[in-house]
């Protein structure tokens, strides 16, 4: 099954990768991140394949978002974000035709949602967001701030890190947060030939502050290796 899912998802990014190439190979770095650091927290073999095909399709949407929005050399006006905004609709009705499951949906459809219900498309807020969601949703979050724009730079792995830390509980769950923060940097860089890759990295001042309370809030518990690397 999972070989026929992922089939099937090949063939929607080999659309995504000949009209949106910048967009498929981000969505292969957030699949790879939100694969490795969900085997880090030890979930069972078919959520973690659940994850890989939402994170390798969270941004199919935007294959009907026109392009000159997302090719505009900066950021997009008031206008343009409402019509970036339904990429996470139109990316799960597309799915929906090509046959994927409620969980895999689930990634495409919600993972810029934010725990405090500020964002998108449902406002859906903690503890409505499923787990998965909550994992591609950090994990698209860092790459997107790993990788250059045209209007900025790239972040640092620890920058990026340090920034999304600074938003755990109200945006990003901090039991997802903790395991990022738990990674080691060589499982977050991404491959030598890619672009995005490339170019001056920023940095930032500070550390990555964890709200640790908020770890409270989650049920899940932390795998025993990330809790030791968390001490």
């Amino acid at each position: 099954m999972f070989q026929t899912d992922l089939g099937r998802a090949d063939t929607v990014l080999a659309a995504l990768e000949q009209k949106r190439p910048e967009v498929a190979a981000h969505s292969r770095r957030v699949a790879a991140y939100s694969v490795t650091l969900a085997t880090q927290f030890g979930l069972a073999d078919e959520v973690i394949e659940t994850i890989r095909l939402g994170a390798l399709l969270h941004d199919v949407g935007k294959l009907l978002t026109p392009s000159r929005i997302l090719e505009k050399p900066g950021r997009p006006n008031a206008r343009e974000w409402q019509e970036l905004r339904i990429h996470p609709e139109l990316g799960c009705e597309i799915c929906h035709r090509s046959g994927f499951d409620d969980d895999v949906l689930a990634i495409v459809l919600h993972h810029h949602e934010r725990c405090d219900g500020s964002g998108y498309p449902d406002r859906l807020a903690n503890p409505a967001i499923p787990y998965t969601v909550r994992i591609v949703s950090v994990m698209d979050t860092f790459d997107a701030l790993t990788s250059s724009r045209d209007y900025r730079d790239r972040l640092s792995v620890p920058a990026a890190r340090t920034l999304i830390a600074r938003s755990a509980g109200p945006k990003y769950c901090p039991w997802v947060v903790s395991g990022l923060l738990a990674l080691p940097v060589e499982m977050l860089q991404p491959g030598p030939h890619d672009a995005d890759a490339s170019g001056p990295v920023r940095t930032l001042e500070g550390p990555a502050v964890l709200p640790m309370a908020g770890l409270l809030q989650f049920e899940r518990p932390l795998s025993g290796a990330l809790q030791a690397s968390l001490c």
